[in-house]
């Protein structure tokens, strides 16, 4: 009987070892090794074209848009009623010391008063001098669009 007994609990066993699992107990979690990914190269980086120097009139017409722009809100809030929204594109010319010499409107999408406004804000804002290697002829000309909304 008790060989019996021992076969009888050996062919039960069986299958739990061939399982990986205790004869009483939940099976065990089978371990599988998974094989390490293969890092993925990094994209090339992408850099940015170095910024192009600026000449010297490009910078000098930096420094013109902030003079307007220190007093634009000022002169034109008043008058706003009178314009009507568009645009008004200028031409003018500075002689080496910051004096306009001459102010031509080239494009007109607003109506005339804006654009009489304009000419007479180009002649009444002060600028500083330009610099020596910004003039041709003694004379820098500068592009100008005003805008109201």
């Amino acid at each position: 009987m008790p060989v019996r007994l021992i076969l009888i609990l050996v062919l039960l066993a069986t299958p739990a070892f061939a399982q990986n699992r205790s004869i009483f107990g939940p099976p065990r979690p089978k371990v599988i090794s998974t094989p390490k990914p293969t890092p993925t190269p990094a994209p090339p980086v992408k850099r940015k074209p170095a910024p192009k120097p600026k000449s010297p009139a490009e910078e000098y017409i930096g420094s013109v848009k902030t003079a307007f722009a220190a007093r634009w809100v000022d002169a034109a809030t008043p008058l706003l009623n009178d314009f009507r929204t568009g645009s008004v594109s200028v031409v003018f010319k500075l002689d080496a010391d910051a004096k306009v010499l001459d102010v031509k409107v080239t494009d007109n999408t607003s109506n005339d008063a804006f654009a009489k406004f304009c000419e007479k804000f180009v002649r009444e804002t002060p600028f500083g001098k330009p610099p020596p290697n910004a003039l041709t002829h003694g004379q820098i000309e500068v592009p100008f669009t005003f805008k109201i909304y």
